[in-house]
């Protein structure tokens, strides 16, 4: 009878260690699914919303670039300077993307020889569109987040502003034009992108 039970109580440990086991393996698969998806914010493992850090401009004069030439010429309307521009992207769109990734980084400058002389922008995709930051519906670049920085001559910048207005004490807040969104609102069928080398056809 003890012999009995002794036997009755290791199998049914047995049985309670397997469930265990099983309940550990299914939900390591579940974890493992829903963290993956399929959701384009998550490409990349780049966070949505992607929150850019100047770490992020590290060694951006070695990213992809190209002249900076836009339909409508967007360049020389005076605020991104009036000398020639390159523009700098830290990845680019899948072939067929009709938006860039979220974690896109667009820097734009002009070519002074001098670095400290440098009029530089920059936009970063901080969301997909239709999640809420800068909505289209409130008049801006979907999905976009505007820098201004300074070039420090190393490849990498120093922040003078960011957010999804420029400071009203920027001469080009009041432009007729308007600011960042009120240009780049006008290239929204390229995901408010101005420069010929970004056209997302082109990827």
């Amino acid at each position: 009878m003890n012999n009995g039970a002794a036997s009755l109580g290791k199998d049914m440990l047995r049985v309670v260690l397997a469930a265990m086991l099983s309940g550990l393996l299914c939900a390591g698969c579940s974890g493992g699914s829903n963290s993956s998806g399929d959701n384009e914010a998550s490409d990349g493992g780049v966070p949505d919303p992607f929150i850019s850090q100047v770490s992020d401009f590290a060694g951006f004069c070695k990213w992809s670039s190209a002249p900076a030439i836009a339909p409508a010429d967007a360049g020389g309307d005076g605020i991104h300077g009036d000398a020639g521009l390159t523009v700098y992207w830290n990845k680019s769109p899948p072939h067929g993307a009709t938006q860039f990734p979220v974690g896109t980084i667009i820097l734009k400058e002009t070519n002074d020889p001098d670095p400290s002389k440098r009029t530089v922008f920059a936009m970063a995709k901080r969301t997909a569109r239709g999640e809420g930051y800068n909505s289209a519906a409130s008049g801006g670049a979907d999905g976009w987040e505007w820098w201004s920085v300074t070039d420090l001559g190393n490849c990498n910048v120093e922040r003078l502003w960011r957010g999804v207005s420029p400071m009203s004490s920027e001469p080009y807040a009041g432009q007729t034009i308007g600011d960042c969104n009120g240009c780049h609102t006008h290239a929204a069928g390229n995901d408010y992108v101005w420069s010929t080398a970004l056209e997302l056809s082109h990827f």
